[in-house]
């Protein structure tokens, strides 16, 4: 966030400098009727008059201009904010565990471009001003001047008696409209589970309560600003009527002219307007605020150097001594986890539920960073290599499948801008090939929010060519079977079997037996720690002594005619 500020410090210098001129041209008012009242009604002068009123027109088309353009900078800056932090929140996002659940900080993005593109900013760039027209007031008299700065003072207490009154509402209110928007959001997306089980009525008046507490806050926050911004501006035109009136008397008594009596009153409410605004415009001021803190404690950054692309992996996997833990729990879900894959090597990861296994997958791509050790491909740890390049050498098939708004192509491709044939390989190495076929439009089928709804099986097959895609060099297999019919587990092990005479080190994640057939070595886990490590054979004796996986499957390969499984 500095570096963002930093970067827009002159922008903010320009329009803090057009504020400047927009304050200036505001005296044009004042100024014209301090002069026709004193000089040209007692001098009956019309070239006076017209020349005074020339001046006046030019000024306030100048105003107009530069308020105008301090508008149009506002609100361009207020669309850079949302454009250029947008890509770089959403990849905190993603790699940071601690905020994956935010999902108000999008909307924090749209707040602060909200707020900068209306009439939030405004009162705080006129604000520095306003000792110009306190300025001016004493020159015309001290008198006048004292009442200004004693209904200045009067207004400033009231702006802080507002922002005590409503900060809390309406940051609470916020916090719950986001809370309630955010649990929708997560209805929406589990629809069907919801909707099967009779949940929708229960949940919905969950929701709606939720929603009801957000609006009754935030309606409170709002009736106690609108109640102070209401007294404010009756104070204010009170206290414009009493400045007329001891200007009055002051004129009657030959200390003030009639001129600059009407230019006091038109000063006063000028020099009071940036804080009954302030007042006004405060429920949008404390949210800009609030969320400008929290996208501020996220870390955002706009560096996007290009890093250095390392080769391609050969598949060599070691971690050493990995612990992990969850955010914000004490307890570590992984500890002292260390093995070692050669080049080519396959491993059957096996453990009970809650084990750690999806964890330690995580951990081993680099999606979860471990609180101690290390995770090295080929020697370099995860974090050294760069996104594109994980991307481009690494597959995974999570376990909770999820595909993208866009074709089946799209999804295999990962939305890269790839060669047709090299999806048409990957889906033909998952066995997915006749499944996309038979789609309404083969693969250009569109799927997610709005397209074609795939079972899971043919999710899973389609995820599974997405990992398989670009021949990555290490690859992590969650329950790949865990959707699949007879036909779909074959073709799984056909893939394998490929996997294995390509060289890639895969570790597949597995609760049915037939899987473990395809690789080489075993890692048990239980309660986060390794029972036990090492060749297949020699594992599953150890674990149920008298045990030996054989491979009795028939391997189907591209081409050739389905038999016996």
């Amino acid at each position: 966030m500095q570096q963002f500020i930093a970067k827009y410090r002159s922008t903010m210098g320009w329009v803090v400098l057009f504020s400047l001129g927009v304050n200036l041209l505001m005296l044009t008012t004042s100024l014209y009727l301090l002069q026709v009242f004193d000089r040209v009604l007692p001098s009956r002068s019309f070239d006076t008059l017209m020349f005074l009123t020339l001046i006046a027109v030019l000024a306030l088309v100048a105003l107009g201009v530069l308020e105008a353009v301090r508008r149009t900078v506002l609100g361009r800056l207020g669309t850079v904010v949302e454009q250029q932090l947008a890509t770089p929140l959403l990849q905190q996002q993603l790699s940071s565990p601690q905020i994956q659940g935010r999902p108000a900080l999008v909307r924090d993005l749209q707040t602060l471009r909200s707020y900068l593109s209306g009439q939030g900013p405004i009162p705080l760039l006129d604000l520095p001003w306003c000792g110009l027209f306190l300025v001016i007031i004493f020159i015309l008299h001290s008198l006048l001047g004292w009442l200004a700065l004693g209904s200045f003072l009067l207004l400033g207490a009231m702006a802080l008696i507002n922002e005590r009154a409503t900060r809390e509402p309406l940051q609470q209110g916020s916090a719950e409209a986001s809370h309630a928007a955010a649990t929708a959001d997560h209805m929406l997306a589990n629809r069907e589970a919801i909707l099967s089980m009779g949940m929708a009525a229960t949940l919905g008046a969950r929701w709606q309560q939720s929603v009801e507490l957000a609006g009754n806050t935030l309606q409170l926050g709002s009736r106690r600003q609108q109640r102070l911004a209401a007294a404010s501006k009756t104070l204010r035109f009170m206290i414009q009527l009493v400045v007329l009136g001891v200007g009055a008397v002051l004129a009657i008594l030959g200390e003030l002219t009639p001129g600059a009596m009407i230019a006091a009153s038109i000063l006063v409410a000028r020099f009071l307007a940036p804080v009954e605004q302030g007042v006004a415009t405060w429920s949008t001021t404390v949210m800009a605020r609030a969320a400008w803190s929290r996208l501020t404690s996220v870390g955002l950054s706009l560096e996007t150097g290009t890093a250095t692309r390392l080769p391609r992996p050969t598949g060599h996997l070691k971690v050493d001594n990995l612990t992990y833990m969850h955010s914000g729990s004490d307890h570590p879900t992984l500890a002292g986890i260390t093995l070692e894959l050669k080049p080519g090597e396959a491993l059957g990861l096996i453990g009970p539920t809650g084990s750690g296994k999806t964890s330690l997958a995580r951990c081993l791509l680099g999606v979860e960073k471990p609180r101690l050790g290390e995770v090295r491909l080929d020697g370099i740890g995860m974090a050294g290599w760069s996104a594109d390049d994980r991307g481009q050498y690494l597959g995974y098939l999570p376990q909770d499948i999820q595909l993208f708004e866009g074709t089946v192509a799209e999804n295999i491709a990962r939305f890269q801008q790839g060669d047709d044939a090299d999806v048409i390989a990957a889906a033909r190495s998952a066995g997915a090939h006749e499944t996309i076929l038979a789609l309404p439009q083969g693969y250009d089928t569109r799927v997610g929010p709005g397209g074609v709804s795939l079972s899971g099986g043919q999710r899973q097959r389609v995820a599974l060519a997405r990992a398989l895609y670009g021949k990555p060099a290490f690859l992590v297999l969650d329950e790949p079977n865990a959707n699949q019919d007879r036909a779909g587990e074959a073709a799984l092990m056909a893939a394998l079997e490929v996997l294995r005479e390509q060289g890639v080190t895969f570790i597949v994640i597995a609760h049915r037996p037939a899987l473990l057939a395809m690789v080489d070595k075993v890692l048990v886990l239980r309660a986060g720690r390794v029972a036990a490590f090492g060749p297949r054979d020699e594992v599953l004796s150890a674990v149920a002594p008298g045990t030996t996986i054989k491979s009795n499957v028939q391997v189907l390969r591209p081409g050739k005619e389905s038999g016996d499984v």
